[in-house]
């Protein structure tokens, strides 16, 4: 029972769309119909060209997986930090306030992950940036940095949390499959980062 009140309370607050709330108050457009779609930082700050929009929602963001994770509670094993990990995330791609159509879940898990072991999160980052700087893709560095996450969680807090972290991991490819396709295809752009004209 307490695991079942656990993964809805970390999914109904991953579902909380703090860059839907934050862009409409800050007068700008639904983030659902502008730009990638995604309901996120990056999409927030290409939306409204705002660098504070993009701040703040990331650091709502972060600061969701990381409440996920003190819901969890400070003595809990890696099963229910891990649920509550994949909640989190889960309820941010598809949050049942927007009809399921959210963010990509990446600050989300940073968050939350965050409170498991701080090293692995800077060095998570630190893949993702060889590989997209490497290739110029952000996908492509999306899908390195999520692959190597439970190989850094592994060394630095035990095999189990890196174990524990796979179902999560595989939501956050989930997430990112329409990119990972235009990759294969070879129709994803470079430097997606960057503001449409």
């Amino acid at each position: 029972m307490e695991y079942l009140a656990l993964a809805a309370a970390a999914y109904l607050l991953g579902s909380l769309p703090s860059a839907y709330l934050v862009v409409r108050l800050a007068k700008g457009p639904d983030l659902r119909t502008v730009e990638s779609g995604s309901v996120g930082a990056l999409n927030a700050f290409r939306a409204t060209g705002l660098g504070w929009v993009g701040v703040l929602v990331l650091v709502l963001d972060v600061g969701k997986g990381a409440l996920a994770m003190v819901l969890a509670g400070d003595g809990a094993g890696p099963g229910a930090q891990a649920l509550a990990a994949a909640l989190v995330v889960a309820g941010h791609i598809w949050p049942v306030w927007l009809r399921g159509r959210g963010g990509k879940g990446l600050a989300a898990a940073a968050g939350a992950f965050t409170l498991v072991t701080p090293i692995a999160v800077p060095l998570w980052g630190l893949v993702w940036g060889i590989a997209y700087v490497a290739s110029g893709y952000i996908a492509l560095g999306t899908v390195a940095a999520t692959a190597a996450l439970p190989l850094l969680l592994g060394v630095f807090a035990g095999w189990t949390y890196g174990l524990e972290a796979v179902p999560m991991c595989l939501l956050l490819l989930l997430a990112q499959r329409g990119k990972i396709r235009r990759l294969w295809l070879g129709a994803e752009p470079k430097h997606y980062w960057r503001r449409k004209a």
